[in-house]
């Protein structure tokens, strides 16, 4: 690896075979399209870190699209003004090598009237130019879009490929390893793969892989599932409270939900605690202090 570069940048995947799917339907869709040789308008919608950009990148590496006929950009960062003349002079000018392809990261921060020109600019360069958008949230897309870009939606990843993956890269990197250790992280992680790689970087600096005591990373979920094993919710009620931030608190319902298991004072209350967290879940999204939510939650999972 090059001196200093960061592993998810070191470790992203170059070609099909290093890509990490949800299952085998979904690298066939892919390897289709790379057979077929050509490279239709694209949209990934997915949560983060689960393979958007990752796939976007290795499609034009495996169709042999050169960089000079690839513009990128965030439209997060981009007035849509500035975007379309960017976009127009590079698809009016001819390409290197078969076809031009334009690049949407964060195409659901869009706004209504940037999307409905987007749409009209990907008609009018139709001929000259592929798109591949990404976007987390499906429901900040217009309709029209759908039909201008084929969409793919990426489900969760294959927590065991992960885990593989990541003992690939600590053994390139020379780290020592505790298998449990790698599982912890990968846990903590899911479903975002970039997650699991820069925790993984995180709690290595020593050249051997920590995830406990005074020499771990502090990253809440890896300090929440030792918390979750000692059934102390209240504990882990804290914790959160304390360390997730308001944005993250969204990811607990799923993480506890994931880890039920780890619980031993819920043993043979799964059914219960699953009927909790959906409700709860469901709440959030109307309650104005989601903190109160999550600690509310915690409390009534210790009352089980």
């Amino acid at each position: 690896m090059p001196l200093n570069k960061l592993w998810v940048e070191a470790y992203r995947p170059k070609t099909l075979s290093e890509m990490i799917f949800a299952n085998d339907r979904e690298r066939a869709d892919f390897e289709a399209i790379v057979k077929s040789g050509s490279l239709p308008n694209l949209l990934f919608i997915g949560n983060p870190g689960t393979g958007k950009t990752s796939i976007s990148g290795v499609l034009l590496n495996e169709l042999g699209v050169l960089p000079e006929d690839t513009l990128r950009i965030n439209c997060s960062d981009e007035k849509i003004d500035a975007m379309r003349d960017k976009v127009k002079t590079f698809a009016y000018t001819m390409a290197a090598g078969a076809f031009k392809v334009v690049q949407l990261e964060e195409m659901d921060n869009l706004s209504l009237d940037g999307q409905k020109l987007l749409r009209a600019l990907i008609e009018e360069v139709s001929h000259s130019c592929r798109f591949i958008g990404t976007g987390n949230y499906q429901n900040r897309i217009i309709p029209a879009m759908f039909d201008r870009l084929q969409p793919y939606t990426f489900s969760a990843p294959n927590r065991d490929e992960i885990a593989i993956r990541g003992a690939e890269i600590l053994e390139a990197e020379k780290v020592e390893f505790d298998a449990d250790d790698l599982l912890k992280v990968v846990e903590a992680g899911y479903p975002s793969v970039r997650r699991v790689i820069n925790l993984l970087e995180k709690s290595s600096r020593t050249g051997k892989l920590v995830v406990t005591g005074a020499d771990a990373v502090a990253d809440w979920k890896l300090q929440l599932l030792p918390l979750l094993e000692a059934s102390d919710l209240k504990g882990a009620r804290k914790l959160v409270c304390e360390s997730a931030t308001k944005e993250e608190l969204v990811e607990v319902y799923r993480f506890l939900f994931d880890n039920l298991g780890r619980v031993k004072k819920l043993k043979g209350k799964e059914d219960q605690a699953v009927i909790l967290i959906a409700q709860y879940q469901y709440q959030h999204q109307f309650v104005d202090d989601k903190e109160i939510q999550i600690a509310a939650l915690f409390i009534e999972l210790g009352a089980l």
